[in-house]
């Protein structure tokens, strides 16, 4: 099965880059998907202060996620230049289980973690 990222069923989204972090003041990890565009903008204009689930789904399933915050970039025409996705994992099962999926990711779009 392929590796795919949707805010709406049915509709993937293209990940251009991933950023892992930690909260300084407890053990959460916090997952951030950079997107250069989204589909679900481009088809449903009015989609941008409704983004409430995104979904990864792979070869183990499905996790739906609940983003904390979803930042929106613009360049100097004001056309949407970069998106960033950010959802909190607060048990590491779940983290684990998110990594296999970011790798199962990286691996199908040639993606390479570096660390900072």
């Amino acid at each position: 099965m392929i590796t795919s990222v949707q805010f709406i069923d049915g509709l993937d989204e293209e990940i251009s880059g991933i950023s892992l972090r930690k909260r300084k003041d407890s053990e959460t990890k916090i997952v951030v998907l950079l997107f250069e565009r989204l589909q679900a903008i481009e088809r449903l204009r009015a989609y941008r202060k409704q983004i409430t689930n995104l979904w990864l789904r792979d070869e183990e399933g499905e996790i739906k996620v609940t983003p904390s915050n979803v930042r929106f970039f613009y360049a100097e025409n004001e056309d949407l230049s970069k998106i960033e996705c950010y959802f909190e994992v607060y048990s590491e099962d779940i983290f684990e289980r998110v990594m296999r999926f970011l790798n199962r990711y990286a691996d199908e779009n040639g993606f390479q973690f570096q660390s900072t």
